[in-house]
């Protein structure tokens, strides 16, 4: 049996998690589990993880995973199959800084864009080959789409903006379904893309 993956896109605030929270729940899948990716370091973020945790069913198993993903999802693959993996923004945020703290820099050059596209690229590629390793699994990924506003003003919004276009389209790439939202109103996009 195949695995099937989604992908779930809007802006802040348009109701995508919600969206595939619902997917999730709908699913005929038994085990659920919500794989979560946001570091809590302030009131918001707290109050922000809480709305969350108490929107979903107690009975889904919560894994966190903040970065190297692709060393952890072997075993998350094993406790559930569904899941939910809220958000890869927040996961590709945690890599930014991570790189960041570890060069002790408030900057960012083409060459930090370069090593972490190759970072993120090798880590997704070792996620999905995890969840290649198993059968009969749902993977519902979340992510915002940031790329339809005007270009940031500073080097590391603009690195950041492009790790995520690059990780939404890794996943877009081997999605069975893409979704977006905006205002509470989800579309399905997959499948009517233009094949040049």
């Amino acid at each position: 049996m195949e695995n099937q993956i989604t992908l779930v896109l809007g802006g802040a605030r348009s109701g995508k998690s919600e969206f595939a929270e619902k997917l999730l729940i709908r699913s005929d899948k038994k085990n659920k589990g919500y794989i979560a990716t946001c570091r809590v370091l302030d009131e918001e973020m707290e109050y922000r993880v809480r709305i969350h945790r108490d929107r979903r069913p107690r009975e889904w198993k919560t894994f966190e995973i903040l970065e190297d993903g692709g060393d952890m999802m072997n075993g998350i693959l094993q406790q559930a199959d569904a899941f939910l993996f809220d958000c890869l923004t927040m996961y590709v945020s945690n890599l930014l800084m991570a790189h960041m703290e570890k060069r002790n820099t408030e900057t960012l050059g083409v060459a930090d864009l370069e090593m972490l596209q190759r970072v993120l690229q090798d880590d997704l590629d070792r996620m999905f080959r995890a969840l290649s390793g198993v059968s009969g699994r749902e993977m519902i990924f979340v992510s915002d789409e940031l790329g339809m506003g005007i270009v940031p003003a500073n080097a590391m919004s603009r690195v950041y903006r492009d790790l995520v276009g690059l990780a939404n389209q890794y996943v877009a790439a081997r999605a069975e379904k893409v979704y977006f939202s905006v205002a509470g109103i989800t579309t399905e996009l997959k499948g009517r893309e233009v094949h040049l």
